[in-house]
């Protein structure tokens, strides 16, 4: 069956990171121009011919452009505070789930690894304050 699969999903290629830097560059500064598009969607709206009520809700285009504003941040918080811990958590729980994360997986062993090693550094510590203990006794009765 994996035979099929790679001979239908195509290798990928090498290649430098002109490409995919352009897209992430345009990726992130598309908002700036649905900015631009949202302010100019705005003015036709509230100055449309065929629909006053904007203009009689908002006397003045700078009210409903603040209105706006601020109905788009309370979007905002309420996506920070809501939904932005949701979609974390659920991405995360997805991706430790049936042993899908490598990463995780690493983790995980290391995890294994650290608590061995404090179990053997604490049996060397244990076994060092026995000898010191011993070493006193010993000196303790050479001086007596």
């Amino acid at each position: 069956m994996s035979s099929i699969i790679d001979r239908i999903v195509p290798k990928q290629r090498k290649m430098s990171t002109k490409v995919g830097g352009l897209l992430i560059i345009v990726g992130e500064t598309m908002f700036l121009f649905s900015l631009l598009n949202f302010l100019m969607i705005t003015r036709l709206q509230y100055y449309s011919s065929g629909d006053s009520f904007m203009r009689t809700l908002f006397p003045h285009y700078l009210f409903f452009l603040a209105a706006l504003f601020i109905a788009a941040f309370i979007g905002m918080w309420l996506t920070y505070v809501y939904v932005f811990p949701s979609k974390q958590r659920f991405s995360q729980e997805q991706a430790i789930k049936d042993n899908r994360s490598p990463l995780f997986n690493k983790v995980l062993d290391l995890e294994s690894d650290i608590t061995e090693l404090k179990h053997v550094v604490l049996e060397l510590s244990e076994k060092i304050d026995r000898m010191d203990r011993n070493e006193a006794k010993d000196k303790h009765h050479d001086n007596s």
